[in-house]
C-alpha cells in the first residue's frame, strides 16, 4: 500500500451512528496509509463501540473527555499537532451543533477548534434515510460547507444514507492533505484496453489492466484537478470532480475523448493501450471452424486525432517489446518530438507493466530523462511530479 498520508496526524472524531461500528476499519487503512491517528468519542458512540476497539487501531490511547491536557488544543488548536479533523460517522445531532456553535462533547470541542484554527475538517454523514432529507439537517449541513467544512455524500441504500466505502473517505482525507498544484486545471485521461467486436460474443483485445492511467488520473484529482477518465474499465470511485466514462472500442474512445476535449482541457494524458486496429463485426455469431480469417484495417490515432482540435499539453505513453534502454529511448523521444509532446512516458511490457501492478519505466521531458521502477501508484505519484515541477512550471 503506498503511504500517501506519510507524516500526517488526523484527529477522528465518532459519534453516535450505528456506523461507528466501521472506524475500526476505517482507522487501520489511514494508518496503513501513513498517517498516525487520534480517535475522540462522544458518549453516545461508546455505547456503540468501546473504546479499546479504536485504541487497537489507532495505537493511541482514545479521547473520551477533555481534560487538563487540553487535547482539543494539543490537536486542533491554532499550532495544533493534527493536520486534519475527519468526523466519521457523524451523526444530524452532532452536524446540527457544529453548525449552530454547540460545543457540549469531545467532538464538538475538537470541531469548535479547528474551525477555529483553520483546520480542514471532514464530515461523514450517516443516518437514516429520512433524517438526513430533514429540512433542518440540509441546512446545516449546507452551512457547513459554507463555512469551509468538507462533507461526503453518502451512499445511500435501503432508505438509509450510508457509511461510504472506506477507500472513498481515504481518497479525500488524501485530497484534503495535498497540495492544490493543479486546482483550476481541467484534465483528461484514456486509460485501459479496448475491445473491438469480432462477432457479438468474440472480440480482439490486449492485456492492459487500466491500473496506470486510473493512478495518474487520481493523482492529478489530490493535486486539486477536475479529472476525466475515459476508459473501458471504470473503477466505480464517487468523487467530486471524478469524471468516469465507460467506452468499449477504440472509435467509441475517440469520440467520447473528442466530445471531452472540445469542452476544455488543459492536459491530456494518453495512457489507454487503445486497439490499433478494428475490424467490421458480424451480426451473428461465427460458427466454428477450423480456419478463420479476419480482415484488420488500421484503428484512427486517439492522439492524433486529439491533436487536431488540441494544441495544449500532452503526457503520452509507448508500449514496446524486447527493446534495449537504448532503443526505448530513442522510439520514445522520436515520438515525443514527432508528435510535440511535452512528457513521454516508454516501457517494455515483456519486462514487466501490462497487466501488472508494478512497472518499470522512462520518463523523458525537455529538462530531464528519468527511470522509475516501483508499484504502479507510486510510479505514478512520480510521473505527476515530474510533469508540476518540468511541465506546468
Amino acid at each position: 500500500m503506498p503511504k500517501k498520508l506519510e507524516g500526517k496526524k488526523i484527529v477522528l472524531g465518532v459519534t453516535g451512528s450505528i456506523a461507528a461500528v466501521e472506524t475500526v476499519k476505517l482507522a487501520r487503512e489511514l494508518r496503513r496509509r501513513g498517517a498516525e491517528v487520534v480517535a475522540v468519542m462522544s458518549k453516545a458512540a461508546r455505547k456503540i463501540i468501546h473504546p479499546y476497539a479504536l485504541e487497537f487501531a489507532t495505537q493511541n490511547a482514545v479521547i473520551v473527555g477533555i481534560t487538563g491536557k487540553v487535547e482539543h488544543v494539543k490537536y486542533l488548536g491554532l499550532e495544533g499537532e493534527a493536520d486534519l479533523y475527519l468526523i466519521a460517522p457523524s451523526t444530524a445531532n452532532t452536524i446540527s451543533k457544529i453548525a449552530n456553535g454547540i460545543d457540549d462533547t469531545p467532538v464538538t470541542t475538537m470541531a469548535t477548534t479547528a474551525l477555529g484554527s483553520k483546520k480542514p475538517i471532514i464530515v461523514v454523514p450517516a443516518m437514516h434515510g429520512g433524517m438526513y432529507e430533514n429540512k433542518a439537517v440540509k441546512e446545516n449541513l449546507e452551512k457547513l460547507e459554507k463555512m469551509g467544512v468538507e462533507v461526503l455524500t453518502p451512499k445511500f441504500e435501503e432508505n438509509k444514507a450510508k457509511f461510504p466505502d472506506i477507500e472513498t473517505i481515504c481518497l479525500h482525507v488524501e485530497r484534503a492533505l495535498y497540495l492544490k498544484e493543479m486546482k483550476g486545471k481541467r484534465v483528461i485521461v484514456t486509460s485501459g484496453p479496448t475491445y473491438e467486436q469480432i462477432d457479438p460474443i468474440r472480440f480482439i483485445s490486449n492485456k492492459s489492466s487500466g491500473i496506470m492511467g486510473q493512478e495518474i488520473a487520481l493523482e492529478f484529482w489530490r493535486r486539486g484537478a477536475e479529472v476525466v477518465v475515459i476508459t473501458s474499465k471504470p473503477s466505480g470511485l464517487n468523487l467530486p470532480e471524478f469524471k468516469e466514462i465507460k467506452v468499449t472500442s477504440v472509435i467509441n474512445m475517440l469520440e467520447k475523448t473528442l466530445e471531452e476535449v472540445k469542452k476544455g482541457c488543459d492536459l491530456f494524458v494518453s495512457a489507454a493501450a487503445a486497439s490499433d486496429f478494428i475490424l467490421d463485426m458480424v451480426e451473428s455469431k461465427i460458427k466454428t471452424t477450423h480456419e478463420l480469417t479476419l480482415k484488420l484495417r488500421a484503428a484512427p490515432k486517439v492522439l492524433w486525432e486529439v491533436r487536431k482540435i488540441y494544441d495544449g499539453k500532452v503526457i503520452g505513453f509507448k508500449a514496446e517489446t524486447g527493446v534495449s534502454d537504448e532503443e526505448l529511448y530513442k522510439i520514445a523521444h522520436d515520438k515525443k518530438v514527432n508528435d510535440k509532446i511535452e512528457m513521454m512516458v516508454a516501457n517494455d511490457v515483456l519486462e514487466k507493466g501490462m497487466g501488472t501492478v508494478d512497472t518499470r519505466v522512462l520518463v523523458i521531458t525537455d529538462k530531464k530523462t528519468e527511470w522509475i521502477e516501483g508499484l504502479k501508484a507510486d510510479v505514478a505519484e512520480k510521473i505527476v511530479e515530474i510533469y508540476i515541477e518540468d511541465v506546468l512550471s
